[in-house]
């Protein structure tokens, strides 16, 4: 038996992969057929749903002569220490608050002076409601309003979404820029039109000020950075954690849970924000302005982010490591639209930040705009905004169509396409394989989250190699089929057989041995090759790596890994490279 399984074929077919080359090309790395550039109608300045929004309800009588609200919203410290929303609330157990944990310095040297604390924060979510919602609006100073505002022992009243067959809005995750807070006006509106076109929207308030006073205008003064960069930098490692753990709350409230599709959760970063949305993809982060980087945190659920105005860094300083470079493991589909007149997050350093990303991106500026948000700007804003999200989260291929067929929109500003590049596959397409090891020296490696939790939890038994690599999930339109077989024939044989390749199923599954556990996930295809004899090596797409099969004929047990990890490692004489088996991708490094 262990000949048999010694003798299964190699996945070096390659050439049966595609019925024509064309396809193949095109399944891997080639824009999709649209039906030709055209300039886009924005939005309206209204949308279709009726909107509510969570607790925020305050008791300004606290403040003190010369105080504001947004003194609190911005965390803007006075001479007896911070201050923050949550001194202002009426009832923080009824709004949407939590304790952000942060690492220590020994887990993350990064957090000098915060590391080890729980630090108060809280958050705001706007959401199409029902139609019989009558509760009041809540207005607040500088002419803010928020709709329909629950209050004391209110509840979400989130409307069913009568396009999903689960009745679940797809949720945005809005970071706001330095100095700001969801309650600023132009946040407020934001929050408020986002929702209003079917998404539950969910922003933290960030109160940057509460780790350092500087503001974006400050970075001229060249001296003043060199002075407090670790805490600047502490500052900006804060936020992606904030968002993450924001997430997690969220999430944990059935009242939220219950209504939020969490396949369909994209990030929307303004300013500094948008910074944030980058570092909880698991972008480096620089963190000394000697040039040390660091990946602060990652968070797998994004499926698509849209930065507005993104701040980058600057020529002396970019902000995700030595020339913007800390970004290139980001997989997710990205927008970014920016201003050529801004000198805050110069598009320059926006346009090198861009061009490192992994996944299909698309960077639009807008002529004249300096940062901030003009009313001017907005029908472009929203536009580009909800036709991206629409395509990077519906998962038809007609949307993604659609969307990179527009040149612009036919709004008052002049909006540009800079960079475009749409690739076949998207962020809601992928999962991420984790490779497990035994203490008996079996291999496993699995994309499917139930398995992955389960070994997680048993680390006498099964340990993570760390090796990890991206592919399609089931039911992504993209891809082949991976056949998966448990091997076992309760004496000496013992593994799990994967295979792209119809025939090696159909051989496998004919023994007796063989249990068919149906098809696991599904991998990307090699490239066409021309017909000659012997055939060349299987090649895959040039953003794609090789996982390489090999048996262990001692043990009795397969492994799969890349190219890469092929080249770094020793295997011992009972090691067999039975070749390439298919095509992935490289996984983001972990924080």
């Amino acid at each position: 038996m262990k000949n048999q399984l010694n003798s299964l074929p190699k996945l070096t077919r390659f050439g049966a992969f595609c019925a024509a080359a064309t396809v193949c090309l095109f399944a891997q790395n080639s824009v999709a057929l649209s039906p030709g550039p055209f300039s886009a109608t924005p939005p309206p300045l209204v949308g279709k749903y009726p909107v509510a929004c969570s607790n925020v309800e305050q008791d300004f009588t606290r403040l003190t002569a010369g105080q504001s609200g947004a003194d609190y919203w911005e965390g803007n410290p006075n001479a007896s220490g911070n201050r923050y929303l949550t001194d202002l609330l009426v009832a923080p157990d009824k709004a949407l608050t939590f304790s952000l944990n942060v690492p220590t310095t020994a887990q993350l040297d990064v957090f000098e002076k915060q590391g080890g604390k729980q630090l108060p924060y809280a958050a705001m979510a706007c959401y199409p409601t029902t139609a019989t919602n009558t509760r009041a609006d809540y207005a607040l100073p500088e002419n803010v309003v928020i709709p329909r505002m629950e209050r004391g022992a209110d509840t979400a009243l989130i409307a069913a979404n009568p396009d999903a067959p689960d009745g679940k809005w797809p949720l945005i995750v809005l970071s706001h820029g330095l100095a700001g807070s969801p309650l600023g006006e132009s946040y407020a509106k934001v929050i408020v039109r986002l929702a209003q076109e079917g998404y539950v929207v969910y922003a933290p308030f960030h109160a940057d000020a509460r780790f350092s006073r500087i503001k974006l205008n400050d970075f001229s003064d060249y001296l003043y950075v060199v002075s407090k960069y670790s805490e600047i930098a502490e500052m900006q490692a804060i936020r992606p954690l904030g968002l993450k753990q924001g997430l997690d709350n969220l999430l944990s409230r059935p009242e939220y849970a219950g209504k939020i599709d969490a396949d369909r959760i994209a990030g929307f970063g303004a300013s500094l924000g948008g910074m944030a949305m980058m570092l909880v993809q698991g972008a480096k982060m620089t963190t000394s302005l000697g040039g040390a980087e660091r990946t602060i945190v990652r968070d797998n659920r994004y499926k698509a982010v849209v930065g507005y105005v993104p701040f980058s860094g600057y020529s002396f300083q970019p902000a995700f490591g030595d020339s913007n470079q800390g970004v290139k493991q980001v997989r997710v589909p990205y927008l970014g639209i920016g201003g050529t007149a801004d000198v805050v997050a110069p598009i320059s350093r926006t346009s090198q930040m861009i061009e490192a990303l992994a996944g299909s991106k698309l960077f639009v500026t807008i002529q004249d705009m300096p940062h901030g948000l003009r009313p001017q700007d907005a029908p472009e804003l929203f536009g580009w905004t909800f036709e991206f999200l629409k395509a990077h989260l519906s998962r038809t291929q007609v949307s993604r169509d659609v969307f990179d067929a527009i040149k612009d929109f036919t709004g008052n500003a002049d909006d540009r396409v800079q960079i475009r590049k749409s690739l076949s596959w998207g962020s809601r397409d992928e999962a991420e394989a984790v490779e497990f090891v035994s203490t008996q020296g079996k291999y496993f490696f699995t994309a499917r989250e139930n398995e992955i939790k389960l070994l997680d939890s048993l680390p006498t038994l099964w340990q993570r190699t760390g090796s990890r690599f991206v592919v399609y999930r089931t039911d992504a339109p993209l891809g082949d089929p991976m056949c998966r077989f448990y091997a076992n024939d309760g004496a000496t044989i013992n593994t799990h057989f994967h295979s792209t390749s119809p025939p090696d199923c159909a051989l496998v599954r004919a023994q007796p041995w063989a249990r068919d556990e149906g098809t696991v996930l599904r991998a990307a295809q090699f490239l066409p090759t021309i017909a000659i004899f012997p055939p060349p090596p299987p090649a895959c797409a040039t953003d794609a790596t090789r996982i390489i099969r090999m048996f262990n004929s001692r043990i009795i047990t397969h492994r799969y890994i890349t190219e890469d990890e092929l080249k770094l490692s020793l295997p011992s004489p009972d090691w067999a490279v039975e070749g390439a088996a298919f095509c992935a991708w490289r996984a983001p490094l972990l924080p």
